[in-house]
């Protein structure tokens, strides 16, 4: 187990009794040591054409990538996502965001431009963050593809951004996932570290942590969780909702060790008590 004077101490610290004994052995029995190096699956452009075809616009060709064909070729004369093959994504993912992202960080790969994109996408989501109506633009299924477009056109001349990332917002408005931008780019991000030998860990915890604190949980978790040669990337969030406690996610994993979890697990153990009595 974790030795109380290291990771415990600090989330006993943030309720007075949360046993993160559990991360080890969640780290052990859940097979989060080289969680990040699950076996890749090949993100073939036919799959990524069938997870569009629902939203393919009308008239719009059902075959080939979902990053090529006419649609591109009305903004520019040479598709930066045409290519023989994706490359194989360091990363399993699943879902419909999951191969938007894989498919914009094999384009980026192949131009060598990812921390360009990264950056890119930052802003939009920054500007969509801080923009109520510029939100309401991007994610209302109402407006049409067209005025979403030129609207993205507008947007992209207020600054410099790559043919990639212009595609790719044309590609997503296109087949009406704007609304899933948040999940995309978290997901190419984490492919973008993964690809680094990074692992993204993310603390939520109720009240903000210290420095000390901060670097006693970077220690554990290199210690508990990463492979040799791994590097960690620690993204520390505070949500007072959770009551006190800590809670990691470590790319699909969620490990939740909050007091709100705890009142959570207590309330349906009463409930199942009272409806077995």
């Amino acid at each position: 187990g974790l030795r109380r004077s290291s990771i415990e101490t600090i989330a006993m610290a943030q309720c007075g009794a949360s046993m993160l004994r559990a991360l080890s052995r969640a780290a052990s029995t859940s097979g989060l040591k080289g969680l990040q190096r699950s076996a890749a699956a090949s993100v073939s452009t036919q799959l990524l054409t069938k997870a569009n075809q629902a939203a393919v616009a009308p008239g719009m060709p059902a075959s080939g990538s979902a990053f090529q064909g006419w649609s591109l070729a009305r903004f520019y004369s040479e598709d930066p996502f045409a290519g023989d093959k994706d490359l194989e994504p360091p990363v399993k993912m699943y879902g419909t965001s999951a191969k938007y992202a894989s498919a914009l960080w094999s384009a980026a790969t192949k131009a060598k431009v990812l921390d360009q994109v990264a950056g890119e996408l930052g802003q939009v989501i920054a500007l969509k963050n801080s923009d109520d109506k510029f939100s309401a633009f991007l994610d209302d299924p109402t407006v049409a593809v067209e005025k979403k477009i030129e609207g993205l056109k507008k947007m992209f001349e207020t600054g410099k951004f790559s043919d990639i990332t212009k595609n790719f917002f044309f590609v997503m408005a296109e087949n009406a996932r704007l609304a899933e931008l948040p999940t995309v780019a978290e997901q190419y991000q984490e492919l973008v570290y993964a690809s680094r030998g990074e692992v993204l860990v993310t603390v939520t915890s109720a009240i903000p942590l210290s420095a000390e604190q901060q670097a006693e949980c970077k220690k554990v978790l290199t210690e508990k969780v990463l492979k040799k040669g791994e590097k960690l990337v620690l993204d520390v969030k505070v949500d007072r909702k959770i009551l006190g406690g800590l809670i990691f996610d470590i790319g699909e994993k969620h490990i939740d060790m909050s007091i709100e979890a705890r009142i959570r697990k207590i309330e349906n153990l009463l409930r199942d008590a009272v409806g077995t009595a």
